[in-house]
């Protein structure tokens, strides 16, 4: 199948997905011509070992045809940010980073802190490596400009019969009751976005002019509000240090690189002022050149979430440096330019910001230093208390979930030195087992993995945990014995008393729950039941889903998939406009109105 589909390569430029045999996502990826680079991926030749890693995982793959280069960087970028491929460069957990969001598609708008962004009108700030830093730029923000902060759903003319105590203490402007009319309430909003951005001087001209006239009219309650505004805001403006004259945006970052591992320092400068100082951590960073780093991280950090200044200072000339830029213009709206400088301020500049990032690795190499001693003290407890010969490296975690046998599977995770391995884990979509039978299910995932094993996929475990009790530890240990691989040590961890059982005997170890060793297989044991849980859910909710597609006019399987693998999920397909349902692959303009409007009229719930 696999070869008809590289036969079948088309030549033009886009993007393509490499999977595994279960469909997880493994690399995203863009070429000029698909056909060459997907085939490329299928050809031995002298390659990283990162790569031949790459290739002995690959199971399936997918192509979308883009119009143009930056098409494909904009979906390859969104595509990245989505699935977290194990062999991209990945911005360390950037799905938890804060943002600060000002919900400009509510008649009177908030200032809320989040951890998603959306294309819902809402204006993003962000993100934020530090929470506590935007929960304290709220409070500041809330103290500066008296936006309502509650949850109530408040439509002009439509007031409520009283406001909460946030009115009454003057901080809340009270747009529930009718205390402030829609345009006044957009002027404070507008007010907020100018700080965010850096606007002071703009706005404590507006905040002065603001105050004399409220004390022309006598408005002394009004006019000592802005006094007191003025005042909160040249001291945050003392705060920030001016580091050019003029009206300059600029963004400077600066690039430490570990092993498998960098850190990139940003300097937001704003209006000459530097506004914000900001670190973030690369994973997979390993064999890779400082260009394709940079590059990778200019797509995922400014990727919806923000535009980039009119200028970005780099310590080194990204990969496809014009094509970056041209993608960053069109995503800020104004001419982004990619500098790298070689002396003068800007050089210095990039100097600090290089010395911070350098800082900061170190800093993150020493928590990991004593991590893993920490680790290599647990894991010596655990092979003590076990009586194992070899100390557990490796540790692969197994569990089953379903519910009456129906849509079944089986999860396997990794954990090596003490801490997962994401890349690693498996999925298992069982096939041979009729009905609900949990022993012989996870009897067939041993069998499917051992025989990965034996054709050299993976290395072999120092200790294999079973989610269960002597059922299934002792089906698993026969499996072991058929692939002649019976001195791996097995055991099993059953969940109602944390009691570790062995197989073929009556043998058992109920630990103290404060143990170190317990509580790392615990973990091993609770990872694998949530990656089980997670796959069984999804494959439910993906039978659900496809049979509420199967209802709309026109769409048949091959549409309701690339609609699943496009958006993900039925809830993300609802929200997508006309749009971005017609650039689906196989779906034109007249499909995407059959399937908005179906999605409206039938699911408005």
């Amino acid at each position: 199948m696999l070869k008809e589909k590289l036969r079948r390569m088309p030549a033009q430029s886009g993007v393509y997905i490499l999977k595994d045999q279960m469909g997880e996502v493994l690399y995203v990826g863009k070429a000029k011509s698909l056909r060459n680079r997907v085939r490329s991926y299928f050809q031995k030749g002298n390659i990283s070992p990162k790569t031949r890693m790459l290739q002995e995982r690959i199971g399936d793959f997918e192509v979308y045809i883009t119009t143009n280069e930056v098409e494909a960087m904009i979906l390859e970028s969104n595509l990245i940010k989505k699935h977290q491929p194990p062999f991209n460069i990945r911005l360390k957990d950037d799905k938890t980073y804060p943002y600060l969001k000002i919900t400009l598609q509510e008649d009177f708008p908030r200032i809320i802190k989040t951890r998603e962004f959306r294309r819902d009108g809402a204006r993003y700030f962000g993100p934020y490596t530090s929470v506590e830093a935007v929960n304290r730029t709220i409070k500041w923000l809330l103290r500066l400009f008296p936006l309502r902060t509650c949850k109530r759903k408040i439509v002009p003319g439509e007031n409520w019969e009283r406001a909460c105590l946030n009115y009454h203490i003057k901080k809340c402007l009270g747009p529930c009751i009718g205390a402030v009319d829609p345009e006044e309430y957009r002027e404070w909003v507008e007010k907020v976005i100018l700080f965010l951005e850096g606007k002071q001087e703009e706005l404590l001209g507006q905040v002065k002019k603001g105050m004399k006239e409220a004390a022309k009219r006598q408005d002394f309650e009004q006019a000592a509000e802005y006094r007191d505004a003025l005042q909160a805001m040249e001291k945050v403006r003392e705060k920030q240090e001016v580091v050019w004259k003029g009206d300059e945006e600029k963004d400077v970052l600066g690039l430490s690189l570990g092993e498998d591992r960098a850190c990139i320092q940003v300097f937001q400068i704003r209006h000459g002022r530097l506004l914000g100082r900001e670190h973030f951590f690369l994973e997979g960073t390993g064999e890779r050149e400082a260009g394709e780093i940079l590059t990778a991280f200019l797509k995922q950090y400014y990727l919806g979430s923000r535009g980039a200044p009119r200028e970005v200072i780099l310590p080194e000339v990204p990969e496809e440096k014009d094509l970056v830029a041209s993608w960053l213009s069109r995503e800020a709206g104004h001419r982004v330019v990619l500098t790298v400088p070689q002396r003068g301020k800007k050089a210095r500049l990039l100097k600090l910001a290089r010395e911070n990032a350098d800082h900061q690795l170190q800093q993150e190499n020493l928590l990991e230093d004593e991590k893993r001693k920490k680790e290599e003290r647990d894991l010596n407890q655990l092979q003590k208390v076990l009586g194992l010969e070899k100390f557990p490296q490796i540790i692969e975690g197994f569990d089953i979930s379903n519910i009456g046998g129906k849509e079944a599977v089986g999860s396997m995770v990794v954990f090596v030195h003490g801490r997962p391995a994401g890349e690693r884990y498996r999925r298992f979509k069982i096939k041979t087992v009729e009905g609900s039978n949990d022993v012989a299910m996870m009897g067939e995932v041993l069998e499917r993995r051992l025989g990965r094993l034996k054709e050299g996929e993976g290395e072999i475990p120092d200790l294999i945990l079973i989610d269960g009790g002597k059922g299934q530890v002792n089906r698993a240990q026969r499996v072991l014995n058929m692939f002649g691989m019976a001195d791996i040590p097995l055991i099993g961890l059953a969940k109602r008393e944390e009691e570790i059982v062995f197989p073929g005997s009556k043998k058992t170890i109920r630990l103290d729950l404060g143990n170190r060793g317990l509580q790392l297989l615990q973990q091993v044991r609770d990872e694998a039941h949530r990656f089980a849980l997670g796959y069984h859910r999804r494959l439910r909710l993906r039978s659900m889903t496809h049979s509420l597609l199967e209802d709309i006019p026109g769409i048949g399987p091959k549409k309701r998939k690339a609609l699943l693998d496009h958006f993900g999920s039925l809830a993300a397909v609802r929200q997508a406009n006309i749009f971005e349902l017609s650039r689906v692959p196989g779906i034109n303009k007249k499909t995407a109105e059959i399937i908005r409007n179906w999605l409206q009229e039938n699911l408005h719930n």
